[in-house]
């Protein structure tokens, strides 16, 4: 009877663990550092976050079964946990640095740890990805002006309580048969290599763009306009390694990265409802839930980029209260639809993509801070994100 009963709830169990844990590893990611009190900043830690997501899932593949996923997950937890209370606020640079490290390389192996024990099954897949993509949307709202920014915030306390609580749960009650995803020895490499050169040319490019923020106008506009265009042809280069069914995955992700990043910093505003992150997770969700029945990834890139559009045409239309809400349920809906239309088969593949809109967040953030009219450089990202729209569709 007992096994009988773990079998029933194993699945809406992993699901909700699935969702906590890509959640909690998507907010430590989006604000970079968040554990530390100081506005130190590491170069690598986006590069180690995404690698060793596809590296965790790579591993599990080969030798885990479910159960060793969430127990790799509850230790990744307690880390987290612990470097949030005992990282002292005054450490040193070094110190710093290298506890960012630490905190960037633990949250890239709980995602990759929660993909890997959740995927195969429909539910747990919609719950990783919600999980991750909302976290990544609504991580400003939590109390940071930028998300890629790390002065004075910490990781939630009640979402670290109710992560713990439910990827132990999910270990405890996984059936001990129950492996992850077979591994396929051609795929990972590949998504392995896609991580490692897309959060490096991500790196560069925020810090070309940066570099480029005080020159004249046509220079930066050029730099700024190449570097769009260069996450569009990585997302399309790395799809051409991929088999057919998992390339447009990483085009969706980048188109509604670069969609719902004015959005993502609107956010980081006094003014925003205490109900943004749950409105963000249940509209992402009926939009991975509402794919099957409507597969058409550019239909939710064009209802958010519209959205995003008409935000920048009439800013005070949505900049707080309830339009603010409208604004982040379509945003998110849209986008859940399409990443939910686009979604792969291979856990290896999604874990790439996951990590993919916290790695872009150097280049993104970079881009939103030139000294331009917000309304041009939202243009700038809404023709990127119709870019991506077109070559997924």
């Amino acid at each position: 009877m007992a096994t009988l009963t773990a079998a029933r709830v194993d699945a809406p169990l992993a699901a909700l663990a699935g969702l906590c844990a890509a959640a909690l590893a998507g907010v430590v990611l989006a604000v970079d550092g968040a554990v530390m009190a100081a506005p130190v900043h590491n170069d690598s830690t986006p590069v180690v976050a995404a690698v060793l997501a596809v590296v965790a899932v790579a591993g599990l593949q080969h030798s885990g079964s479910r159960r060793t996923g969430w127990m790799i997950a509850t230790g990744c937890v307690l880390v987290l946990g612990t470097v949030r209370y005992i990282a002292p606020s005054d450490a040193d640079t070094d110190t710093q640095s290298a506890l960012q490290i630490v905190v960037a390389a633990t949250a890239g192996i709980l995602l990759g740890a929660a993909i890997a024990a959740t995927w195969g099954r429909a539910s747990g897949q919609w719950a990783v990805i919600a999980g991750a993509w909302s976290a990544f949307l609504a991580a400003a709202a939590t109390g940071t002006e930028r998300p890629f920014h790390s002065l004075h915030w910490t990781v939630p306390q009640w979402l670290l309580a109710i992560t713990l609580v439910t990827v132990v749960a999910a270990a405890l009650v996984a059936q001990p048969g129950m492996r992850v995803q077979r591994a396929d020895p051609r795929l990972w490499p590949v998504a392995v290599g896609a991580a490692l050169a897309l959060s490096v040319g991500y790196r560069l490019l925020g810090d070309r763009v940066t570099a480029e923020s005080a020159s004249s106008t046509v220079r930066m506009w050029l730099f700024v306009g190449g570097a769009l265009l260069l996450l569009v042809i990585g997302a399309e280069v790395t799809a051409r390694f991929l088999p057919p069914g998992d390339g447009p995955f990483p085009m969706a992700v980048t188109g509604a990265t670069v969609t719902a990043y004015p959005l993502v910093a609107a956010l980081g505003g006094p003014e925003v409802p205490g109900w943004t992150p749950a409105v963000a997770v249940v509209a992402v969700l009926a939009g991975l839930r509402a794919a099957p029945r409507m597969p058409r990834p550019e239909l939710g890139l064009a209802l958010a980029l519209v959205t995003t559009a008409v935000a920048a045409l009439w800013p005070d239309l949505a900049a707080d209260g309830w339009p603010l809400l409208v604004r982040v349920a379509l945003i998110a809906a849209g986008t859940g639809l399409a990443l939910g239309s686009a979604l792969p088969g291979s856990a290896p593949v999604a874990a790439l993509g996951a990590a993919l809109p916290f790695a872009a967040l150097p280049v993104l953030g970079a881009v939103w801070s030139i000294a331009a009219d917000p309304m041009l450089v939202v243009g700038a990202l809404v023709v990127a994100g119709a870019v991506c729209a077109w070559q997924v569709r």
